[in-house]
């Protein structure tokens, strides 16, 4: 008689293939470099230039109210009627309480038109309005 030939029952290997893992993770990668830089939010403003105060302290909650070049006035990102900042600035104030108010205004705007804004912001209750500038570059 012969010798049984035992066969050794071979398991299949356990491999990770990570390439299509690497290849979603490095188009996701690509995609959020270009998107990116797109995602900024808020006005296109000009800031005018001034000298700059070092150490302000910034707060979690502000009521932001920025002026484009073609005068278009948000607040907190919303667009308002030049007319309506008052009622506006007031309603969040209600809201967040004694917070902040700060001005972004485009520096090709005329002073006239900044004037009545900040006059609309401090009618609103507002005792000091943070105005917001470009550092101011310097040229040898």
């Amino acid at each position: 008689m012969r010798p049984r030939k035992t066969r050794r029952r071979e398991f299949p290997r356990v491999e990770v293939n990570i390439t299509n893992l690497i290849d979603v993770t490095m188009t996701l990668l690509v995609v959020f470099m270009i998107v990116a830089p797109l995602l900024r939010q808020g006005l296109q403003i000009e800031l005018p230039e001034a000298r700059a105060v070092e150490g302000l302290d910034t707060e979690e909650k502000v009521i932001l109210v920025e002026c484009n070049k073609s005068g278009i006035v948000h607040v907190n990102y919303t667009e308002v009627m030049p007319g309506a900042v008052e009622e506006t600035v007031a309603k969040l104030r209600e809201e967040f309480g004694e917070v902040p108010v700060q001005l972004r205004a485009d520096k090709n705007l005329p002073f006239g038109f900044v004037a009545g804004i900040c006059g609309e912001i401090r009618s609103a209750g507002v005792r000091s309005i943070d105005m917001e500038s470009e550092p101011l570059s310097v040229e040898e």
